[in-house]
């Protein structure tokens, strides 16, 4: 069956289905296999990824005022403001879709910032891209630093940063993203005055929740094998 009227908005999705051998994601092989429910079961496999773990932290943690950084591929934002939360979306790139409890902008974490404004702020696998060319950015030294301590000038006394990002035994970085070891994270958010981390790794396709990431887990440059779930108050 080639008829497919529907397609899902393009949030990253905490479960997709990958083309198993690359010369079938070409189009129009890869539409014809995704649109054909036997085709796309015996040609693809499936791969869960971090999401799955990351969102519904942010979502019981959430009060207040919200700040939403990197929001344009989250469903986070759209989440909140359809529960009633006011939320400011923040984004480089032009957002997608509006509500009337959402603030979309379109800017640089980096050169904007209101002071003392936001009961919690979002970062959902956003700060490991900051300072490097992907996404729409440019290339900052410590962009990340700068955008953690823009974040902490916006948050109000007692407010607090849900941050998520890859994370590893020791500091990677790859072209488009960094992951983070426990050493580099308590430098990024030494302003704060608690922080508490927790770890998921992945295993065997299987997301679970640890206290510290194991001390031979590998690094997958292709994409985040584990997690770090951070909640951290100023």
């Amino acid at each position: 069956m080639l008829w497919q009227p529907i397609r899902p908005f393009e949030f990253t999705s905490p479960v997709v289905d990958v083309i198993r051998h690359g010369f079938l994601a070409l189009k129009p092989l890869s539409t014809i296999i995704f649109a054909n429910p036997y085709l796309r079961s015996k040609l693809t496999y499936r791969q869960v990824n971090e999401r799955i773990l990351e969102i519904p932290f942010v979502l019981a943690r959430i009060k207040g005022l919200v700040l939403d950084i990197g929001s344009n591929e989250s469903p986070v934002s759209l989440m909140l403001a359809s529960s009633g939360y006011k939320v400011t979306s923040l984004d480089l790139r032009i957002s997608s879709f509006n509500h009337l409890n959402i603030e979309n902008i379109q800017a640089d974490i980096n050169n904007w910032k209101k002071p003392n404004y936001f009961d919690t702020a979002i970062c959902l696998s956003t700060l490991e891209h900051i300072g490097l060319k992907v996404y729409g950015g440019t290339q900052i030294k410590n962009g990340d630093q700068l955008a953690i301590d823009n974040i902490y000038i916006c948050l109000k006394p007692g407010g607090k940063l849900l941050l998520t990002v890859p994370a590893s035994v020791q500091n990677q970085i790859t072209r488009t993203w960094r992951s983070y070891d426990a050493a580099s994270l308590k430098i990024l958010l030494k302003k704060f005055k608690s922080v508490n981390i927790n770890y998921g790794i992945l295993r065997n396709n299987n997301w679970q929740i640890v206290s510290k990431i194991p001390e031979k887990f590998d690094f997958d440059p292709q994409m985040p094998s584990a997690v770090a779930l951070i909640e951290s108050i100023k």
